[in-house]
């Protein structure tokens, strides 16, 4: 363990779109394209209000958003469709500064895991493709939860897994919704805003905010060199 500004961090926990993979841009594109190949106009209002949250989310957010009308599997089968070929065809693009964010954890022998509200079958090729799947000790992805963010439930299950108390584990988030489950799991919620930023909710349960992962090691290594080693 090592301590940092009174938080001492015994693992860490990442989210995956819009944290460590840059696809939140990518995901909104080809939804609207998806959309718009179906008949229907997405537009980014009701995408960036579903940032972070799960599928069961999405479908009912999409729904009640676009009418009784609107056949969301049709629609998500054809993004599905459209995202393999693009990261078929394209390098899966990583966050700046996570490549060194991670080198440190390791080198501080901190155990880290992922929790995502992305399904497991889309997580894995993305992260083996990137090269840092093997970074990880496990996934808890959002089709593995019951309850999903913003509900504390994958934060709770992946500190038991990993043996730590909540107070202990360092949390990664991008979105207002990942923030508030770590929040509530009781763990050290640290937010990287991507394409939403942090609302007046988020800003008062996130333990910092910072503007990239290089800032988040800076934070870290400043507690680990004034001695904050445990």
């Amino acid at each position: 363990m090592f301590c940092v500004d009174g938080y001492g961090i015994e693992a860490a926990a990442f989210d995956m779109d819009g944290l460590m993979v840059d696809s939140e841009l990518v995901v909104m594109k080809l939804w609207k394209m998806a959309g718009a190949a179906k008949g229907w106009d997405i537009g980014d209002e009701i995408l960036l209000n579903l940032v972070g949250r799960s599928g069961a989310l999405w479908r009912k957010g999409m729904s009640e958003a676009l009418g009784p009308g609107f056949s969301y599997d049709e629609v998500r089968a054809e993004r599905i469709r459209l995202e393999t070929a693009y990261y078929h065809e394209n390098p899966i693009p990583i966050k700046p500064g996570l490549i060194e964010l991670l080198d440190f954890l390791g080198f501080r022998g901190i155990p880290l895991a992922v929790a995502t509200s992305t399904p497991r079958v889309r997580v894995l090729p993305l992260l083996s493709k990137a090269g840092i799947l093997d970074r990880f000790e496990f996934l808890i992805c959002g089709d593995e939860v019951e309850h999903p963010k913003p509900a504390p439930e994958v934060y709770l299950r992946l500190a038991a897994k990993l043996g730590v108390e909540t107070g202990y584990c360092l949390v990664l988030e991008d979105s207002p919704a990942g923030i508030e489950a770590a929040f509530w799991a009781g763990t050290i919620p640290v937010m990287v805003p991507d394409l939403v930023q942090p609302d007046e909710a988020a800003l008062g349960r996130a333990a910092r905010v910072f503007g990239d992962l290089g800032e988040v090691r800076r934070w870290l290594e400043g507690g680990a060199s004034s001695g904050g080693s445990v």
